[in-house]
């Protein structure tokens, strides 16, 4: 017969054996690694043990929208300084002009100072001897009139809590409203964050020595839209120590230029050809998703439903198909990836060319295909049961929040504020058409979402 004695010890080493056969399962599940040639970038350690994106979801604190009126305007007065830059030159705001599309190492971020007033009030002259913030060119640099980036420094009064503003000309949107419509569609979503708009009457005066008239001059109408960042992370109620990419030419598939900060081959300038760094510095998360999403020896469901979540996913593609929003497909959108999951959140932000069709309607992308270029997109839809899910949710939105009433509603807040702008200089110069031609291809905005919507369908079936 066995002893007590031999007998616990036989019990001691087989709870052991199973304590080191729980935890080697546990590791190899969720610790798994994709080195490649001895790379171990990418490894995941046991503190960084994730939550699966099924089960999570989006939650925008949709407080930050209440004291929001989507046909409101403010005038904004910019005093441009002369500035010392790096190279040891003096820049002005003559210099301004001269950022152009082939020079694209030339862009000098000058000293200013911001006011905001009412639209019945004027800047206060006491406040414009010394500067509260930077300016430089964002955007389009071959544009006639330039798009701002304004920096406020810290300590300085800021707008609505945002610190940084992208003030956009929108030279490259025949609606002008491009962008402010879409947000404002947007902003009452489920599932979705999206970013605060304002209509700016922007003024700005040249402080070099070179100016004659000392005189704050009307720049016209400039749309601000929220800039992704810490602060917007904070104020919509999403993990300031999350992630954010902004997709520059990215189809989610792993192109040798997305590699994490500690790879010796890693340079940030090529991979930001690709993805924008908003925030964040850690890339393994981000390789992960993209080498499951592209492994077909693995099953897809599994790995969408690890990094991606389903509704946020239907309602982001959902809502570019409506608005005809095909670069979104590889630009303009974000990449949000809170600290404590496994995966991302698509977040619209770039609508500045949905109403081309206003110009001219010959040769513009087909919003089926661009999807199906996408690897990410195309195997989602090939899963049994995606398109009808789709399907569910454009028609949700199109009865709902992209109803043709409220898509009038808010295009008819917009119209005095372009009725005011287009008809002094300089935004009356940059319609090619009249302002009554203007309003009413505006007001068939409406249509067009439909039209997008059954022309969608029918390629779905």
């Amino acid at each position: 017969m066995i002893s007590d004695k031999v007998k616990k010890r036989i019990m001691g080493i087989s709870v052991i054996a199973a304590a080191l056969l729980f935890l080697w399962l546990y590791l190899s599940y969720y610790g798994y690694s994709y080195a490649e040639d001895g790379n171990d970038d990418t490894a995941v350690t046991k503190s960084e043990i994730l939550a699966p994106m099924k089960n999570s979801s989006l939650k925008e604190n949709k407080y930050v929208y209440s004291e929001y009126e989507p046909g409101g305007i403010s005038k904004i007065y910019i005093n441009v300084f002369p500035t010392l830059a790096a190279d040891g030159k003096e820049y002005g705001f003559s210099d301004i002009d001269m950022v152009s599309i082939w020079n694209k190492d030339f862009n000098p971020v000058l000293d200013a100072n911001v006011q905001f007033v009412g639209m019945d009030e004027e800047p206060k002259e006491k406040s414009i001897g010394s500067p509260n913030a930077t300016i430089r060119v964002r955007g389009n640099p071959g544009a006639p009139l330039k798009s701002y980036r304004v920096k406020l420094v810290e300590g300085a009064n800021g707008y609505e809590g945002q610190m940084v503003l992208n003030l956009d000309k929108n030279t490259n949107d025949p609606s002008r409203i491009a962008n402010k419509l879409a947000h404002d569609l947007i902003k009452d979503l489920d599932n979705m964050s999206g970013f605060r708009t304002s209509f700016f009457e922007v003024y700005i005066r040249d402080d070099s020595a070179e100016s004659k008239d000392g005189e704050f001059h009307s720049f016209g109408l400039y749309t601000h839209i929220e800039q992704p960042n810490r602060a917007y992370l904070k104020s919509h109620g999403l993990d300031e120590n999350g992630t954010i990419y902004r997709a520059e030419n990215f189809t989610f598939t792993l192109v040798p230029q997305i590699k994490n900060t500690n790879d010796p081959y890693y340079d940030k300038e090529a991979f930001e050809e690709v993805l924008a760094i908003r925030e964040g510095s850690d890339h393994s998360k981000l390789i992960r998703m993209l080498q499951d999403v592209n492994n077909d020896s693995k099953g897809f469901e599994e790995v969408f439903h690890t990094y991606f979540n389903e509704e946020n996913y239907l309602t982001w593609l959902s809502v570019n198909i409506l608005l005809g929003n095909t670069d979104a497909m590889s630009s303009g959108f974000l990449l949000y990836s809170p600290s404590n999951s496994t995966g991302f959140y698509l977040l619209p932000w770039d609508f500045d060319g949905i109403f081309r069709w206003m110009d001219d309607d010959s040769g513009l992308p087909d919003m089926y295909e661009c999807i199906n270029s996408v690897v990410l997109h195309r195997k989602y839809l090939a899963l049994e049961g995606s398109k009808e899910k789709l399907k569910a949710k454009l028609k949700e939105l199109v009865e709902d929040e992209f109803s043709p009433g409220r898509v009038k509603s808010l295009v008819k807040q917009y119209e005095p504020v372009l009725l005011e702008a287009m008809s002094r200089y300089p935004d009356s110069v940059l319609l090619p058409v009249t302002f009554n031609e203007q309003l009413a291809r505006l007001r068939r905005i409406d249509e067009s979402i439909l039209m997008n919507y059954e022309y969608f369908l029918r390629h779905l079936d």
